[in-house]
């Protein structure tokens, strides 16, 4: 099997507080939705229902987003850092290939880059 470099598939990801009480509490709206649906409430339980599989599949999201913002400001302290070290090649890439190539280029340079950092970095001139 092969990796990216600089990946260690062996390594625990970080789990944040935050993004484990959101799951928390969209598994607690699911167990009440039964309950309130086990009453005859049927139109709460459908509404909690919603507000629970939302906070479900967003607690996974804020962890990603977390991890990917403590990188970038481990890596490069400020965005005025990273915009020094890539400004340069960012407006070769533009130049040579449009904005859309840009994403990409940095993409495939800084993996773990937040895309409001990239859209940033495409929307100032």
């Amino acid at each position: 099997m092969t990796q990216s470099p600089g990946v260690n598939m062996y390594k625990p990801r970080r789990v944040y507080p935050s993004a484990a009480l959101v799951v928390l509490l969209g598994v607690g709206g699911l167990l009440a939705t039964v309950a309130f649906a086990r009453n005859g409430h049927l139109a709460p339980a459908n509404a909690l229902m919603l507000i629970s599989l939302a906070l479900i599949g967003g607690g996974p999201v804020h962890n990603r987003r977390r991890r990917q913002r403590e990188w970038f400001h481990r890596t490069f302290r400020t965005y005025e850092n990273f915009r020094a070290e890539v400004i340069d090649e960012v407006r070769r890439v533009r130049q040579e290939k449009g904005d859309a190539a840009i994403v990409r280029h940095l993409r495939a340079g800084y993996p773990h880059l937040p895309v409001r950092v990239i859209t940033r970095l495409i929307t100032e001139r």
